[in-house]
Formats: C-alpha cells, structure tokens, sequence
C-alpha cells in the first residue's frame, strides 16, 4: 500500500510471504518507508526519506532481523539512483553505505525491461578482523501489466564471489517471480 500526497510527501509499507519446503506459506517481511520527492527544473525528481525493514525467521539469515536506512536519489524517465546509509545495516555493526544505479525501459504499451547493479560498503569495522571488501548486486527482469495487475519475473544475484547474507565466498543467482495489484 502507497500513497502520493500532491505536495510531495509520500508514504508506503509492503509485506512479503515466502513459500516454504516445511511449513507452507509464511510471513517473510514487512517494509516501511516515507519521504519527499519533488520534480526539478531540469525534469528530474529529487526523492529523500527513510525505510525500515524488518524480516522473519524466514530469510535467508534464520532468524529476525530489521534495519533502517536513510536515502536520497535522481530520478528520471528511464534511469534512477539512491544512496542509502544505515547505522545497523543487518546488524553488521559499523555504518553502511548502499548505491544503485536501476533502469526501467518500456518495451511496448504493457512490458518493460528493468535492470538494477548496487554496490553495498561498510564505512566502519572489520569483518571478522579482515578488511571489509566493497559487496555487488544485480538484478535483471521483465513487467507486464495486465489492468490493474503487474506481474514480474526477475534474475537476481550477488558476486563475484560474495553472497551478501550468507557470508559465502561464492556468487548466487535466484530466479523471483512477484505480481503487485493497484488499488
């Protein structure tokens, strides 16, 4: 649920289900943000405003977690980035700093092509007393829209050679299938 008041300021929160091997479909997230955004001269959108993420026993990590994050970004017809900080990113300890640079290209009246690459740096501490090293992700993924509903496929994944929640020293790929209803 979302909503976009004419002045500027907008608010949403969103939930997500997983479904799993053991015990069927299960709460997964809940996601929790509100900012400002306001079109530019030059027609880009300034956006600033803060997230809250929280998630279930159910993630990847196996057990709750949430974190908060402050972002700005430029927003325009097909290209757009933010930058979030956050002091207790996942509960690393230390400051984090994320950037992603995502396109969203129309492909007809009804599909679009997306695509996103994101870099994620802790700004302070050391990961089990080696240096921290910059994490990557990426994401590659088609909408259609169908009325009211959009259904998405996306490939997503991390690497080279990191697995950002795992804390594996190899790359992982998923394929997430997603369809938003708009009210």
């Amino acid at each position: 649920m979302s909503y976009d008041a004419p002045g500027g300021l907008y608010g949403a929160f969103s939930g997500i289900v997983v479904l799993t091997r053991h015990d069927g479909l299960q709460p997964l997230g809940l996601q929790l943000n509100g900012g400002y955004a306001r079109r530019l001269s030059s027609g880009l959108t300034l956006d600033l405003g803060i997230v809250h993420s929280n998630y279930s026993s159910y993630s990847s990590r196996g057990r709750g977690q949430s974190y908060t994050e402050l972002y700005a970004g430029l927003g325009g017809k097909i290209l757009s980035s933010r930058i979030y900080v956050s002091p207790d990113y996942l509960k690393r300890g230390g400051w984090t700093l994320y950037s992603e640079v995502d396109a969203n290209v129309p492909a007809g009246k009804t599909l679009r092509v997306s695509g996103q690459v994101g870099m994620l740096v802790q700004l302070e501490g050391r990961r089990n007393g080696e240096p921290y090293r910059p994490e990557f992700d990426w994401r590659l993924g088609f909408s259609r829209d169908f009325g009211r509903l959009t259904g998405t496929v996306a490939w997503t994944g991390t690497g080279p050679d990191h697995d950002l929640y795992q804390r594996r020293s190899y790359g992982r790929s998923a394929f997430v299938a997603g369809v938003t209803f708009a009210l």
